[in-house]
């Protein structure tokens, strides 16, 4: 027997936004459509499509086809490689943002010069985003400065709740609606120690239910940044299979790359965290 679907989609460049089996409603929504940029508020529509039920299939895909993303900075690529959407990484320690937004842009890149082809869900955990650096990386790039800052889907939270509720209640939807490849959340703990006020066993289950959703987002790059170490470290570097961390040293800085338990070391300068190497 037939279902029905209802599928969600932009009325003015028709592209599909969310397919469900429940009705959701058409609420007045400030946002914009993420592929022509419409305010959803005067385009989103809604259809019913008839589907067919079929037997579940097993699509095994090739580790040559999968997206690999790269740094472009050739001291980390020859000891990380690659990251490819099923590894979850954190990058922690000092300039960890200049990482950050170099891989807002390169997440955006075509697979053939090292990105995912995939717009980018960023969770603004501190209101630390730098888009001027997104500027310039892609403009070092020679790429559409509009089209990538179009492409990073920004998501803000002030809170240590409203972050918590946008990671355990939303996030897997936000990632099948949009269709990215790669999530990056920066400073993930910066709310849950910067108010001596909140209590520490109750930001413990919050992190653990944090945490457990993490886990379960599969086929999308999670990217975590942290900044200042703290006690609910420990609890949060379990959920990592690649872990970078940078500091300084003298006039360099020291990266220590640690991926599935196999240390390695690496000495770069901040401006190769900053500049497009020439090809």
């Amino acid at each position: 027997m037939n279902k029905t679907l209802l599928q969600y989609y932009c009325g003015h460049c028709n592209n599909i936004l969310k397919e469900i089996n429940t009705e959701i409603g058409l609420v007045r929504s400030i946002e914009p459509c993420p592929f022509c940029g419409t305010l959803l508020s005067d385009s989103l529509q809604q259809r019913k499509m008839s589907i067919k039920p079929c037997l579940p299939s097993i699509v095994f895909q090739r580790a040559s086809q999968l997206p690999k993303l790269t740094f472009d900075i050739d001291k980390l690529d020859s000891v990380l490689h690659f990251l490819t959407p099923h590894h979850k990484i954190c990058i922690a320690g000092i300039h960890t943002q200049k990482l950050v937004e170099r891989l807002c842009v390169r997440a955006q890149l075509p697979r053939r010069y090292g990105g995912l082809d995939s717009k980018v869900l960023l969770i603004d955990g501190a209101n630390s985003s730098d888009l001027y650096q997104c500027v310039d990386f892609a403009q070092q790039y020679g790429l559409d400065v509009k089209k990538i800052l179009s492409g990073i889907i920004s998501c803000r939270t002030f809170t240590v709740y409203q972050l918590a509720n946008l990671i355990v209640n939303e996030l897997s939807d936000a990632i099948k609606q949009y269709g990215v490849k790669i999530v990056i959340i920066t400073h993930l703990l910066h709310f849950f120690t910067n108010d001596p006020f909140l209590n520490t066993n109750e930001m413990q289950q919050v992190l653990k239910s944090v945490v457990q959703s993490l886990k379960k987002i599969q086929n999308c790059l999670v990217v975590v940044s942290l900044d200042i170490p703290t006690k609910f470290d420990g609890m949060l570097l379990q959920l990592f299979s690649k872990t970078i961390k940078i500091r300084q040293s003298y006039n360099t800085l020291s990266v220590n790359i640690d991926d599935l338990g196999k240390t390695q070391s690496v000495l770069i300068d901040t401006a190769s965290l900053e500049l497009i190497p020439q090809h």
